[in-house]
């Protein structure tokens, strides 16, 4: 019954979706009320049949409803406190899921912007969404005609009592997916990607209309940001997980599943860049169609290599050929779509819009970081999907290894930061050197001051590890020197904390100045010039503390991922055994073996760390848990001990044949200013997402609002007018 009523609702939905879109396109385009009118209903009509899709299935779960094959193969057998939130995380856990999740949040897009727009209803809008339902009309078809794709598969009757309850417990929710970042990491990236399918439908439609003004970016900017503020706490939130879940001791593999949300954020970036200055000055009109598009593009690129079997990775699911061919042509469609609207309205664009008249100025360095964020999306794209290139191509056939993305990645990410450090200095078309000088000169100040201490960390902490590491030898060692000549990567390494003294001295010196500012002007205190400033000016205030962000991170990074010392150590299970990691001292305690939850069997051991003096600095107890449903699968649940400077990661790996036990051990230095540094960048682009006063083009809205409903009162007041003169008693003759 349940399978039933899903799929009809999955189906209607699809129908809905489709009626949706030519009603929207087509009323638009034939200034056909009636038919809009209809299509905004549609549109709240499909979020309806979806958001009945998404609660049937948690009720099953709710419930332990095991009527349909989903909800069995992701049931999250467990006693833990979180099991009710695991509970609500299985409805996304899983492909069929996390696809009408996926599906589910672009109909709601699209609900809100119907239910934000409809007072107005102009072309522009409606011609957007008639394209928003396109793209949830082609992901329900992924869902309705692929039975790997569709969450609402009955369960084989083998597997079930009369009574409905399990005959036998098979599969069931991946063990990893049990931990508190995996509840938030899918839905957060999900609404992010579906966020994303707006600003490019938005692009479609002012093409479609021929509105090429700045009316479709002011309406698709907060959109846009509000997106790029959910890629950016699902990435944070997958490198927590991965770092604490995955006992592997990191936060980034360059896994082809972890590239592909980092292709859209990348090109997001861009897109945000991009209708600033679309919005602002009226320029990069080409640049943020694009962008938008290639967002999109990258978004769906993620979901097919997720789901087509192209690449191969421990993230991906199974290969489904539905998914892959429909994905494709969604891609394919997307980019022929927007070149060729470029081309058929190419001329209304102009000829001088997006020309810069120098490099050395704010419009020029908003080409370079466009430039280079889409550039090195596309290489990273280029790089994950090499695998399944034909051989003639570059690389083709080839998989990159993770060294080689980060010889590409730090130059880039570095010069980057160099750009965001230089550019809020830069004038406007043009800039004055004496002028860029005087404002540069506190900043560097500033910045050389953070440099020195970066370089006095550098030299007593990061060299010596760098030296004591390769001296060593092994696998370390070897993906070291990988990286190129000590030279080099100590230069990267310097060039690196230039850049991020730089950027971290600049923005912190614009958000003081912007405060000091406050202060002269409005007589305010610091904390209230400060507050006021964000509220205020929150696209630029919260622009410079985002930028902060990323200096923080980018010397996280540097250390966390470039000077990490890495050691297994085998243990003979003997209280007082002990071994030796940099300046720790790991010895071991006991250990111990039990059941948990499902009858999975946990081993674990406890070690007591201290330093070189002798000085205990704290008890860790890694363990290995042993699923019984899984097909043995194995979950490594990782100690970490903390420290200011580095973070000592200790992985229980089992048992070697000697019977020793082999640990895991990694010492991952400055990696807490990644996580410091990641939830700065959230709260800065929350805070220039933060409500703003009416914009002009929200104002011209409420103007025509209030026209209309001017004009309807003229026509009621003659209408009355013709009214009354009908009724009048005529003079006889």
């Amino acid at each position: 019954m349940i399978s039933t009523i899903g799929n009809v609702l999955q189906v209607v939905a699809l129908i809905v979706s489709a009626i949706a879109a030519i009603s929207l396109v087509a009323g638009a385009r034939g200034h056909h009320e009636g038919l809009v009118n209809a299509g905004y209903l549609m549109v709240f009509g499909n979020a309806i049949a979806l958001t009945a899709c998404l609660g049937l299935i948690l009720v099953c779960f709710l419930t332990e409803n095991y009527s349909i094959a989903y909800v069995v193969s992701n049931y999250p057998s467990t006693t833990s406190a979180l099991k009710p939130l695991y509970l609500v995380s299985a409805v996304w856990a899983g492909r069929q899921g996390s696809l009408l999740l996926w599906t589910w949040l672009i109909s709601l897009y699209a609900a809100v912007v119907a239910w934000k727009r409809m007072h107005v209803t102009d072309d522009l809008s409606s011609v957007a969404l008639g394209v928003t339902e396109v793209i949830v009309a082609l992901f329900l078809c992924t869902l309705v005609f692929s039975d790997s794709n569709n969450p609402f598969m009955p369960t084989a009757s083998e597997y079930l009592n009369a009574d409905g309850t399990l005959a036998q417990r098979v599969g069931g929710m991946n063990p990893l997916l049990m931990h508190w970042a995996m509840i938030l990491h899918p839905p957060a990236t999900f609404i992010g990607y579906a966020g994303c399918a707006l600003p490019f439908a938005y692009a479609m439609a002012a093409i479609i209309t021929g509105d090429l003004s700045a009316r479709w970016v002011e309406l698709a900017d907060r959109l846009a940001i509000f997106s790029f503020i959910f890629l950016t706490i699902g990435m944070s939130l997958g490198a927590v997980w991965a770092y604490v879940v995955l006992g592997w001791g990191g936060f980034w593999g360059w896994d082809a599943v972890e590239n592909a949300s980092l292709f859209s954020w990348l090109t997001a970036v861009a897109m945000i860049h991009s209708f600033t200055m679309y919005r602002k000055h009226g320029i990069f009109r080409r640049w943020s169609m694009f962008a938008a598009t290639i967002t999109f593009i990258f978004v769906v690129l993620g979901t097919f290599i997720t789901r087509s079997g192209l690449v191969q990775s421990v993230h991906a699911f199974a290969q489904d050929q539905v998914s892959t061919y429909l994905f494709l042509a969604i891609m394919v469609v997307a980019a022929l779509a927007f070149l060729i609207g470029l081309l058929y309205r190419n001329a209304e664009f102009g000829e001088d819009d997006d020309q810069i008249e120098s490099l050395f100025s704010k419009n020029g360095s908003y080409f370079i970081t466009n430039l280079v964020m889409i550039v090195a999306a596309v290489l990273c794209a280029y790089l994950t999907v090499s695998s399944a290139l034909p051989s003639w191509m570059p690389l083709g056939g080839s998989v990159v290894a993770a060294g080689a993305f980060n010889a590409v990645a730090r130059p880039v990410g570095t010069l980057f930061c160099l750009l965001m450090a230089v550019c809020p200095m830069l004038g406007w078309r043009k800039t004055d050197g004496a002028k860029f000088a005087r404002n540069m000169r506190v900043p560097a100040i500033l910045g050389a001051v953070l440099f020195v201490a970066l370089m006095v960390l550098f030299v007593t902490k990061l060299a010596p590890e760098y030296d004591a590491i390769v001296a060593a030898g092994g696998d370390a060692a070897t993906t070291l020197t990988e990286q190129g000549p000590r030279i080099y990567y100590f230069a990267l390494t310097v060039v690196a904390f230039a850049a991020a003294s730089l950027l971290f001295a600049s923005s912190a010196y614009l958000l003081a100045r912007g405060v000091g500012a406050r202060r002269r002007n409005k007589g305010e205190n610091a904390l209230a010039a400060l507050v006021n400033l964000f509220r205020r000016s929150p696209a630029q205030a919260g622009g410079y503390l985002t930028h902060l962000s990323v200096a923080i991170v980018l010397v996280g990074l540097v250390g966390s991922s470039m000077y990490v010392r890495e050691q297994t150590l085998n243990l003979t299970a003997t209280a007082g055994e002990s071994g030796q990691v940099g300046a720790y001292t790991l010895t071991y305690e006991d250990g111990r073996e039990y059941s948990t939850t499902g009858n999975n069997k946990l081993k674990e051991i406890t070690l007591k760390v201290t330093d070189a003096s002798g000085k205990e600095l704290g008890t860790l107890k890694p363990s290995l848990e042993v699923s019984a449903t899984n097909t043995g699968q194995q979950t490594l649940h990782a100690g970490v001990l903390t420290f200011p400077g580095e973070d000592l990661f200790v992985a229980f790996q089992g048992l070697n044949a000697d019977g020793s036990l082999s640990v895991h051990v990694k010492v991952n230095p400055l990696i807490l200013l990644n996580w410091i540094g990641g939830g700065v960048a959230v709260l800065g682009i929350v805070l220039a997402f933060a409500p703003r006063r009416a914009t002009p083009l929200l104002a011209a809205d409420e103007r025509v609002r209030v026209e209309a409903a001017e004009e309807e009162a003229v026509r009621a007041e003659r209408a009355q007018v013709r009214t009354k003169r009908r009724a009048r008693p005529r003079k006889k003759s």
